[in-house]
């Protein structure tokens, strides 16, 4: 088992896309989110519809996958345990995050309690590896919790890439943090 409390999946990836970070922070088209491969400055909404779009991919197509997911706090994924409970009828799921609230049981959904002090607090992931679906996206949290009047307006920085390599590393890495 890997030392979760130093694990990073932004550290691991923020180097592996070329190019500068596209400012998403005021927003941006689809068809920019929908890219494969990118580097990015963000705020909530455009994180959560990145995420939207990865999750529908494994609903509609009623995919076996294996889904690794950071949260950061337990309680960021109540809003939308109704998909993740949806996508847990075909995928095995992990949801990381601090243990903050108690989210319901399913067999197909572990969660991995975080450590205060853990790398992971601080970033927000999806990871989907499907037979024929592999995408993965991360996201550093620049301001924290607590640090703005509406949550939804805190900055991220972070990577998405649909390139097979990059999603074998990243389940490698998180697969480490739950064996």
């Amino acid at each position: 088992m890997s030392d979760i409390s130093s694990m990073s999946v932004f550290q691991t990836f923020v180097n592996e896309v070329s190019g500068d970070h596209a400012d998403f922070t005021g927003g941006t088209s689809a068809q920019k989110l929908e890219s494969s491969s990118l580097k990015y400055e963000s705020k909530v909404p455009q994180l959560e519809y990145m995420c939207l779009m990865m999750e529908n991919m494994v609903i509609k197509k009623k995919m076996k996958a294996v889904v690794y997911a950071g949260f950061q706090k337990l309680s960021r994924a109540e809003a939308i345990m109704d998909r993740y409970l949806e996508m847990a009828e075909t995928a095995d799921i992990y949801i990381f995050g601090e243990n903050d609230k108690k989210l319901p049981d399913h067999p197909n959904i572990t969660y991995v309690h975080l450590p205060k002090n853990a790398e992971l607090m601080k970033e927000w992931f999806l990871v989907i590896d499907g037979p024929a679906f592999k995408s993965m996206m991360v996201a550093q949290d620049q301001d924290g919790f607590g640090t703005k009047a509406v949550e939804e307006d805190r900055h991220f920085k972070g990577v998405k890439s649909s390139s097979p390599g990059s999603v074998k590393k990243a389940v490698s890495l998180l697969e480490g943090a739950v064996s």
